[in-house]
């Protein structure tokens, strides 16, 4: 939204209508979301999911199945997540909230205004049509700096180009068979035997 205002008005307008979402995800705390999910999921304290009770089958280095014990079992499944407050208020900070809060404090009473002057039957292309001349320069926070990076080539990516370009050329080349499809190897796979 910060790079791109001019050009999304239809974002926008979707942000503005569910802006109550996004208030209540400001607002929100252990202790709101807890009791949100009782109530829609009951008060079960945990949730039991495929993953956690699927049979753990490990392989040795021959490719032999190996039953894991108990404890491997638990290891591997890690304990059951729980959340705390402190990790809530990480993922807050991780969302780009700020800036939708402001976006959301300047632009909500302009479509207001609009629907109060209509009262109330405003067609949505009406409201589009203003989202357009409004200006948020100097209102949202300052973006990040876009990170140009210059291309730095390596056997990696040498190898990659080479690959992706020569499969390329061979499929847009198959209407007319310009390549025999048996004798094109785009990638080998070496296996080595071992010596016991």
């Amino acid at each position: 939204v910060q790079y791109q205002f001019a050009g999304n008005h239809h974002l926008v307008y979707a942000l503005i209508r569910r802006k109550d979402s996004f208030g209540r995800l400001a607002s929100l705390t252990l202790q709101k979301a807890q009791a949100q999910c009782h109530k829609v999921y009951g008060e079960h304290n945990t949730v039991q999911y495929d993953a956690d009770k699927a049979p753990m089958d490990m392989v040795d280095d021959h490719g032999n199945s190996i039953q894991a014990t108990e404890d491997e079992k638990s290891s591997v499944a890690g304990a059951p997540f729980t959340p705390t407050e402190e990790w809530l208020e990480e993922m807050k900070s991780s969302l780009p909230l700020e800036t939708v809060t402001r976006l959301l404090q300047h632009l909500v009473p302009v479509v207001d205004e609009i629907v109060a002057k209509k009262m109330g039957v405003v067609d949505e292309m009406e409201i589009l049509e203003v989202l357009k001349d409004v200006t948020m320069v100097g209102l949202l926070p300052v973006p990040h700096a876009i990170v140009i990076r210059k291309y730095q080539p390596n056997q990696y990516t040498a190898l990659w180009f080479t690959a992706f370009l020569w499969g390329v050329i061979f499929l847009r080349n198959q209407s007319l068979p310009m390549f025999d499809g048996q004798a094109i190897e785009l990638f080998q796979v070496s296996v080595q035997e071992d010596e016991d």
